[in-house]
């Protein structure tokens, strides 16, 4: 009988070994394998650049950066949810009512499975495993909350807050609770640590250590508590590592003030090191040096659609909308499109009505816009001598304009903010 269970055991182990094992070469540099994903999830970390998903029954993994793989484990159930820490990626799967967690290392091939028992009330569509910890949702009549357990199994800690908990989030091996209202708290072995609050009207992706981005176009901190505007850009394809960012919307990578052009539609981004990598919409993958980058031309954005104008209207590479006259109501300014768009408040609140202001956002295939309103400086909506006075004052160093409100100060479209816009401006709020 001991014979036959060693036998069994080995049996296991080898079939095991194969499974994690496949392992696609780096000349082939294609993740169509990611097909067979119900949806995929990309994590640029201290330790590489990865992309990750699952079917029913089959966890993926690929390590993109600083060097490349793909592997794939099968389970012996059904799997519920991924995550992603470190080069291992996660499935929690379920199987006769208990509940496990399988390891792969992407890195290595090595494949480990944690049994965790029957979990009562446990809400599996999210969980986090770091150092060794899992960190699991559940829900009683009252409220949601966070449970962690060391691998054997054994109860850890629970983690309770005034407002249900949403998801689990892994981020450069720090796990945090998103609550139901927007906020983020990292969780540890001494509790819960609120970070920051964010919109959640939108979702969101990991975008670099310590950093995630919301698809409403903020970057924020997970440690800092801060946030900035990153336009032009979208899920997954936005990374910031050692104060550099890279980023890209469907056709154009930024770096550094300089571009880099695709000839196929931009899926995912990796950035690691020097190194600058992305997945096509054909799930191939490019890799591309810091000097590919190249100074602005504007016939590096020609023939991709994705900058195009309408009359005076311009959806702009650079992640604004420009050409918008002082006074252009909604109605008129979604008339400019042939799809549907939404506009959106600078609080991210959706606008039916009312004029366009400087500041609004939109979203044009899948990109958010910044819209610039010609003139409109201040953000009202229109042109009056407070948006000369702000001019004027730029031009003398008393105060400063960036982003789409520097936009706006360039009156006459020319890519120049000088005397000319100022007289234009002048004129017009005179009407």
């Amino acid at each position: 009988m001991k014979r036959k269970l060693i036998t069994a055991i080995l049996l296991s182990l080898i079939f095991l070994f194969f499974a994690v094992s496949t392992v696609y070469s780096e000349a082939e540099r294609n993740l169509s394998v990611f097909k067979e994903c119900n949806e995929y999830f990309t994590d640029n970390n201290s330790d590489g650049s990865f992309i990750y998903g699952c079917n029913f029954s089959t966890l993926y993994s690929s390590r993109i950066l600083p060097s490349f793989n793909v592997r794939y484990v099968k389970t012996d159930g059904i799997i519920r949810a991924v995550s992603h820490n470190g080069s291992c990626s996660y499935a929690l799967y379920e199987k006769k009512r208990a509940y496990f967690i399988t390891e792969l290392n992407a890195a290595n091939g090595e494949c480990f499975t944690y049994s965790f028992g029957n979990l009562k009330s446990i809400e599996n569509s999210s969980f986090a495993f770091s150092n060794g910890i899992a960190y699991l949702i559940f829900t009683d009549d009252t409220y949601t909350y966070v449970r962690s357990y060391d691998s054997n199994g054994k109860a850890l800690r629970k983690y309770t807050f005034d407002e249900n908990v949403q998801r689990l989030v892994t981020n450069d091996s720090k796990v945090y609770a998103q609550l139901y209202n927007g906020e983020f708290y990292r969780l540890d072995k001494s509790g819960s640590h609120y970070c920051i609050s964010v919109n959640m009207r939108y979702d969101f992706c990991n975008a670099g250590s310590g950093y995630i981005y919301s698809e409403a176009g903020m970057l924020f901190s997970l440690s800092e508590n801060s946030s900035e505007h990153i336009l032009g850009t979208k899920l997954n394809c936005i990374v910031k590592s050692e104060n550099r960012i890279v980023y890209s919307d469907d056709w154009t990578i930024e770096y550094n003030g300089k571009f880099y052009k695709s000839k196929n539609k931009i899926q995912a981004l990796f950035f690691y090191g020097n190194n600058v990598a992305f997945l096509d919409n054909n799930l191939n993958l490019h890799t591309i040096k810091l000097s590919d980058f190249k100074e602005f031309d504007s016939e590096l954005f020609n023939n991709h659609g994705n900058e195009s104008s309408n009359g005076t209207v311009k959806v702009n590479s650079d992640g604004y909308i420009t050409g918008i006259n002082s006074g252009t109501t909604v109605t008129d300014f979604k008339k400019h499109f042939s799809n549907e768009v939404i506009i959106y408040d600078r609080e991210g609140n959706e606008i039916t009505s009312g004029k366009i202001k400087t500041g609004y956002r939109t979203v044009v295939s899948d990109v958010i816009y910044e819209i610039s309103v010609s003139g409109d400086i201040t953000g009202e909506g229109n042109v009056k001598s407070n948006d000369v006075s702000a001019l004027m004052s730029y031009f003398v160093n008393k105060s400063d304009l960036s982003g789409v409100y520097l936009k706006s100060a360039d009156f006459n479209s020319d890519g120049n903010i000088e005397n000319k816009d100022l007289v234009g401006i002048a004129r017009k709020a005179e009407k």
